[in-house]
């Protein structure tokens, strides 16, 4: 009987040392996930940064916001994800829902929803009333502007896989911010096109830096905007320069944060010299300025 009983003892702990071999420990079905955002009060225009810190099980996130998908990245080193979404200007001021999708390494789907709530911006608003003459494009202008705006409206759907910036964004020009973003303009009655950027006052022939490392996928002159050049940045960024005096790089040209793309000018529709920056981040008009105080080193 003894004899028998070591038997099984000994059968048991060869099991319990070859069973691993054989069978795939189960990861958690629900790991930690922390979610974060910055800012943390969300505002209409706001550039969206989300962090996800999340255990080693994980080796991929996707996500979807607004009906878009949002593009994740691995912060190198780190158990943990980050993205940039961006909240279009005209945004309604509500709760809306993220949704997560995390893949553990043995290719199971676990979902979760973070709910974030957007605020109203309060933009400022403007009514002029002004002569029709100096309101009312002429036929053929209308026609060159609505080419024009076919022509740049292809850039947006710019999507690069992986992200092509080099730590974090700076502002492209010396001189004065004028924080005119989302401002809106009522003529004779009629609402006109929000202000999609930002100005910055700078004497004509100023340089005009590169905001981040990328490559331009745009040079042009255009009715409105004037002189003026768009850089991608990879997932879906981009920024833009308008009213320029002079253009110093090419499409298709890779850049680097810092360098000297262009001059400050006043072509276009513009009363002075100043350089338009604008950025769109997956087709959404945001404020420049709110992705300066962004960390993405």
């Amino acid at each position: 009987m003894k004899t028998k009983l070591r038997h099984w003892k000994h059968l048991l702990v060869c099991l319990t040392a070859i069973l691993p071999l054989f069978c795939p420990i189960s990861l958690p079905a629900n790991p930690i996930v922390q979610v974060s955002f910055t800012p943390e009060t969300i505002k209409q225009g706001d550039v969206l940064l989300i962090t996800v810190k999340t255990g080693p099980e994980i080796h991929g996130i996707s996500g979807t916001l607004f009906d878009k998908t949002i593009h994740f990245y691995r912060n190198p080193g780190q158990d943990a994800y980050t993205a940039l979404a961006g909240i279009d200007l005209n945004t309604d001021p509500k709760r809306y829902n993220l949704s997560l999708s995390l893949e553990d390494k043995s290719s199971g789907i676990i979902k979760k929803d973070v709910e974030i709530q957007v605020v109203s911006a309060h933009f400022r608003t403007q009514q002029l009333t002004l002569p029709k003459e100096k309101v009312d494009l002429d036929e053929e202008t209308l026609k060159r502007v609505n080419l024009e705006k076919e022509e740049i409206d292809k850039i947006w759907d710019i999507s690069t896989a992986g992200p092509l910036w080099d730590g974090n964004f700076i502002k492209p020009v010396e001189g004065v911010i004028d924080d005119n973003f989302g401002f809106r303009r009522v003529i004779n009655g009629e609402p006109r096109s929000p202000h999609t950027g930002i100005d910055i006052d700078a004497p004509e022939g100023t340089p005009v830096y590169a905001a981040n490392q990328g490559r331009v996928v745009f040079t042009g002159d255009q009715f409105f905007s004037g002189k003026g050049l768009v850089i991608d940045h990879g997932l879906g960024l981009l920024t833009m320069y308008f009213h320029l005096s002079e253009i110093l790089v090419t499409a298709g040209e890779d850049v680097r944060k810092g360098q000297v793309i262009a001059r400050v000018g006043k072509t276009g529709r513009a009363t002075g010299p100043h350089l338009h920056w604008g950025i769109r981040l997956n087709g959404a008009r945001v404020n420049p300025a709110s992705m300066l105080g962004l960390s993405l080193e």
